[in-house]
């Protein structure tokens, strides 16, 4: 069973049994990431196998994990955390532990997942204050100018007048 995760267990050289990434990027759609393009990277160490997905527009990561009752068989939970990422349209290949060996394998997972939980941005208030700007957008000058031709032309979407 595989199962949500706040952030994947830091991989210690040594401690990396598998590493699976994926071949495609295909369209996710999921709660916590923004639906489009993600790739997929499953690893296996001593205590079960993880997910990582991630966007690949916004670099925003998901971690999944394998329940505490497949702890004991690892190909066991290395063949689960497979078959979800599977079913969401990702394609696997070879494990790049014997392929790049293992220090490679370990830098491409801190590449594509990170080693430690993901930091959340501290927003301060005067992050979210406009007042900077407010003479900059305060007056019509700013759109006079720019050229009436050129505004029209950056929209495709531009409904004639009377039409909502």
């Amino acid at each position: 069973m595989i199962q949500p995760a706040r952030f994947p267990r830091a991989l210690r050289a040594g401690g990396l049994q598998a590493l699976h990434v994926s071949l495609n990027s295909p369209v996710v759609a999921h709660e916590s990431l923004p639906r489009g393009p993600a790739s997929a990277a499953v690893a296996l160490d001593a205590h079960g196998a993880f997910v990582c997905l991630r966007s690949v527009r916004t670099g925003r990561r998901m971690f999944f994990c394998t329940a505490e009752e497949l702890a004991s068989s690892p190909r066991l939970a290395l063949d689960a955390a497979l078959s979800f990422a599977e079913r969401l349209g990702f394609l696997f290949d070879d494990d790049e532990l014997r392929l790049r060996g293992e220090e490679a394998a370990l830098d491409l997972w801190v590449e594509l997942c990170g080693d430690s939980a993901p930091a959340s941005p501290s927003l301060d208030a005067d992050d979210l204050e406009a007042d900077d700007d407010e003479e900059l957008w305060s007056g019509d000058d700013f759109f006079d100018a720019a050229e009436p031709s050129a505004a029209s032309a950056l929209s495709k979407f531009r409904f004639t007048t009377g039409r909502a």
